[in-house]
């Protein structure tokens, strides 16, 4: 299969890695035993979609989710995977619906193979083990989920044991277990190498923001507590139980189905618009469109004719920028000027006069609760400037700012963490009185 369209292909989860350069790692690596002994190649769609102020990976799910699902398929007969999983936001109830109506509808044209579309669930939730074996989730056993998402199930992230050993008595009731995807059987064969349609399914998540983090979300597929792994080995070299694995955001697979197909589509991504706009939403549009045209052409301008205080450009992660910079081009050069990324394509527009600094220390608050604890600089850090941007309490040593967050992006392991810290630059930069901060 040539894939030369996917070249100029980032993507789209964040972290805005060259698409084909992860295909061509998963086909190249070998294949470690057969599909009867539990070998093979595998591909992962991640669909946490965790980042605040993004929402473009549910409309997909919502609207187009057989593109996104085919886009797997090609994936599978190039890299030669032998199953594919969907990583699913537990809030996504709506979607999940419709992903299982797609599953269900490419199955019966012969595009996925038969069995595709079973449910799972990763760690994060107590009552979650790591069991091979059982036949997924019920109906029932969702709806407990999604009761349990709703009545404060964030504050019991990580609780499956390092095992998978049960915990009873919360969402799957006394003694109910819920399994993970099992090893691949002999049942299931490489689509590249016999022709056989990849078999998909579907892992509900256990709405953790750190699942975000490839290796984390590896691991609570897995069934341990969402963590992220050091890397190298990267999980093309070892992912899903050790074996290869292509991991992708839902928007990734969706671009390289229209591009492998033969859209014209090169060049334009989509973004999550939202905040004090008259339209918020999804919409497609060129990489590199400024904030202010994304804004006036699709959003309809700021509500009541405003002025912007402040704005995110890529979701969370990518802190906050002044009105001043609204005509820089939301592609990788241009953010690049202003010192942070695309991200995620979110953009959340906040009329004067909003502070910036409470729009800081809402992002930094929330990485100091989502934060997994892994790591040190991480787990004080995300805090101690939450706590400083709210001006609840001073930093720990007054003379050493810029050590902490030096600490937190040398010192930690996956990008909540090394990224924390452009939250606070970035507001510093741009919004503190003579660049000292208060």
């Amino acid at each position: 299969m040539d894939i030369s369209s996917l070249e100029q292909l980032r993507g789209c989860g964040g972290a805005g890695f060259p698409a084909a350069f992860k295909w061509k790692a998963v086909r190249d690596e070998p294949v470690v035993g057969t599909p009867a002994s539990g070998g093979g190649k595998i591909l992962v769609c991640n669909a946490d979609e965790g980042e605040p102020g993004t929402f473009k990976d549910g409309w997909i799910l919502r609207e187009q989710p057989e593109v996104m699902l085919r886009g797997m398929q090609r994936a599978a007969a190039f890299t030669g995977a032998v199953r594919g999983y969907v990583y699913l936001r537990p809030e996504y109830v709506e979607q999940l619906a419709h992903l299982k109506q797609a599953i269900a509808s490419l199955v019966a044209q012969g595009i996925l193979s038969e069995g595709s579309g079973a449910l799972w669930a990763g760690a994060g939730f107590a009552g979650r083990p790591a069991e091979m074996h059982d036949t997924g989730l019920d109906d029932v056993a969702l709806s407990a989920l999604d009761w349990f998402v709703e009545h404060g199930a964030q504050g019991l992230q990580g609780e499956a044991t390092e095992n998978g050993g049960l915990l009873t008595g919360h969402a799957f009731g006394e003694g109910r277990s819920a399994p993970l995807p099992p090893k691949v059987g002999e049942d299931v064969a490489p689509a590249s190498t016999t022709g056989v349609p990849c078999r998909i399914d579907i892992c509900v998540g256990g709405g953790a923001y750190i699942c975000g983090e490839e290796t984390a979300l590896l691991e609570s597929m897995e069934g341990r507590r969402p963590q992220p792994r050091h890397k190298p080995p990267f999980p093309t070299q070892s992912g899903l139980w050790g074996l290869p694995t292509l991991m992708n955001n839902v928007e990734t697979f969706w671009w390289a189905e229209r591009l492998l197909a033969g859209e014209p589509v090169s060049g334009c991504r989509l973004y999550s618009l939202s905040g004090d706009v008259h339209r918020p939403g999804v919409y497609e549009a060129p990489v590199g469109i400024s904030a202010r045209e994304l804004i006036d052409t699709f959003g309809g301008g700021v509500i009541g004719q405003q002025d912007v205080g402040c704005w995110i450009p890529g979701g969370a992660a990518t802190g906050v920028l002044p009105a001043a910079c609204l005509d820089t081009p939301l592609s990788p050069e241009g953010l690049k000027e202003v010192g942070t990324a695309p991200g995620t394509a979110a953009v959340v527009v906040y009329a004067a006069p909003q502070d910036a600094r409470e729009v800081a220390a809402k992002i930094m608050r929330f990485f100091a609760q989502e934060s997994c604890s892994q790591c040190t600089p991480c787990r004080l850090g995300c805090l101690a400037t939450a706590d400083w941007l709210d001006r609840t309490q001073a930093w720990p040593d007054a003379d050493t700012e810029e050590r902490w967050l030096e600490s937190m992006a040398l010192g930690s392991i996956c990008g909540l963490g090394f990224t924390a810290p452009l939250v606070v630059q970035q507001w510093r930069r741009w919004f503190a009185e003579s660049g000292v901060p208060a």
